[in-house]
């Protein structure tokens, strides 16, 4: 029973996943993109150079969601599916980040 659940969500997850990188393209390419952009403007912004890492974009995608469902007296089923799937990317990318050093 509890095997057969874990394979439900891992199958959910991986569907939701392909769903929103059709929608929205790669998410470590996004990750990138926004935290070079994050870079560029904080290191104008106070005049020095600011590093920003790849996984900030993630982190607060997931604090957003966190914030939605805070926000909501009602349970909305796509804030913790986006939280999971967030929570996945990130994962990934850290594991691949690590991979390659």
């Amino acid at each position: 029973e509890i095997m057969s659940d874990n394979v439900k969500f891992i199958s959910e997850i991986e569907r939701l996943l392909k769903q929103k990188q059709d929608d929205y393209g790669e998410f470590d390419h996004t990750s990138y993109v926004m935290s070079g952009i994050l870079e560029k403007y904080l290191s104008v912004y106070n005049n020095v150079e600011v590093k920003v890492p790849l996984k900030l974009f993630g982190l607060f995608m997931i604090f957003l969601k966190c914030w939605r469902v805070m926000q909501s007296d009602n349970y909305k089923k796509d804030s913790f599916d986006d939280i999971n799937g967030y929570a996945e990317l990130l994962r990934r990318l850290v594991i691949n980040e690590q991979e390659k050093r």
